[in-house]
């Protein structure tokens, strides 16, 4: 099973139908006067049962023996001239830049005036920066991932983005209203620290793959909510990158079962080992 292919596309097409739940849930589950939960909607229950049985089944299919990715990040995440891959780190780069800016233009206007949003935009910015370096470093094959701190800004953003939505939400009584929500920012957070520790010899695939396609299931999910302009842009952001990094961490992961070396090291190795085998023309 193509892995890098399957999974992220079942997670897409899964959080497409939990978005079309979400969208019955909140027509229908709760009561127009009071915006109060409406116990036992039927809506409600099937989108419990669909995100239960995707965490359980992702549970189950991204176990599995990992290569030990002795090579690091680098080894891990490398995408040596693969188009697709950089294309899609880019736009998810651009996603973030304009979720900043739509956040300053947002606290400018008194839309929203919590200052921690603006600390977040300031973070975005920065995360433009670090998603950049990393996509140029991977396509590239430059081996800078080691110790890396441009690889962990993106999951301090993260950090910060829960407490800003945790802000506008802690008043909220009925939870069920923003619960998505927080699931998706943790689970993007977790996918986001889970890839970053490839680089600080902490490398745990199977965690960075279940938690990186949980954080995209639950933003796709969450989208349903109607957030602002720069939310949805930062859901963009993080179901176009952890679908992306995910993607290649199980094509490496299925295509070097335990080769410890690096990706410029094992690129070497091969080309010696082909010229070894070549004869001597007369």
């Amino acid at each position: 099973m193509r892995k890098e292919i399957v999974l992220p596309a079942a997670t897409v097409a899964v959080g497409a139908a939990g978005f079309l739940l979400r969208r019955w849930e909140l027509a229908t589950a709760f009561e127009p006067d009071t915006g109060l939960h409406i116990p036992g909607s039927p809506a409600t229950w099937a989108l419990i049962a669909l995100s239960a049985a995707l965490a359980a089944a992702l549970v189950l299919l991204c176990r599995g023996k990992y290569p030990d990715f002795a090579g690091g990040y680098d080894q891990a995440f490398q995408a040596k001239g693969n188009t697709l891959y950089a294309t899609a780190m880019i736009l998810s780069a651009f996603l973030l830049l304009a979720a900043a800016g739509g956040m300053v233009l947002s606290f400018l206007r008194r839309e929203n005036t919590v200052v921690t949003r603006l600390i977040l935009a300031a973070l975005c910015v920065a995360s433009f920066a670090c998603v950049v370096a990393t996509t140029r470093n991977n396509f590239r094959g430059e081996g800078k991932g080691k110790y890396n701190f441009t690889l962990l800004m993106p999951a301090y953003t993260g950090c910060v983005w829960l407490i800003a939505a945790y802000q506008v939400r802690a008043g909220d009584p009925v939870q069920l209203d923003y619960i998505y929500e927080l699931f998706a920012i943790i689970a993007v957070l977790l996918g986001l620290y889970f890839n970053a520790g490839f680089s600080f010899e902490r490398g745990k695939p199977f965690r960075a793959v279940l938690f990186s396609l949980l954080g995209v299931y639950f933003s796709l999910v969450t989208l349903a909510d109607g957030h602002d302009p720069a939310t949805t842009l930062l859901y963009g952001f993080a179901v176009v990158y952890l679908l992306s990094s995910t993607a290649v961490l199980l094509h490496n992961a299925a295509r070097r079962p335990g080769a410890p070396m690096d990706p410029p090291e094992a690129e070497k190795a091969a080309e010696e080992e082909e010229t070894e085998e070549t004869p001597d023309e007369p």
